[in-house]
């Protein structure tokens, strides 16, 4: 008969940073957390979340050395936002096909 494919994704929240300042053009500057490793996942892109889970910004670049990394932010937002900031990252729990 036919085929489906069942995917089920999990979002996990990891904590990148705090904001700093506004900064080129009303760009965002966050002082990014060292403890992530960001040349092991791509995190250009991802959305950035505050702590009461409101979607505030989008991670243009990460700069800086290791020790101290920066992020540059787009804001989703007027205002800056307080507190910690977390990215959401997606993952792929398990797929599944069925034939017959």
């Amino acid at each position: 008969m036919g085929e489906y494919i069942i995917l089920v994704t999990k979002i996990k929240l990891v904590e990148v940073g705090e904001y700093l300042k506004n900064t080129l053009n009303n760009k965002w500057l966050l002082k990014g957390n060292p403890k992530i490793d960001y040349s092991s996942q791509e995190y250009t892109g991802k959305v950035l979340v505050d702590e009461q889970g409101n979607r505030v910004g989008k991670i243009l670049d990460i700069i800086g050395n290791v020790e101290e990394p920066y992020i540059l932010a787009l804001p989703l937002s007027e205002k800056a936002p307080q507190g910690k900031l977390y990215v959401e990252l997606k993952e792929k729990r398990g797929k599944k096909k069925w034939r017959k």
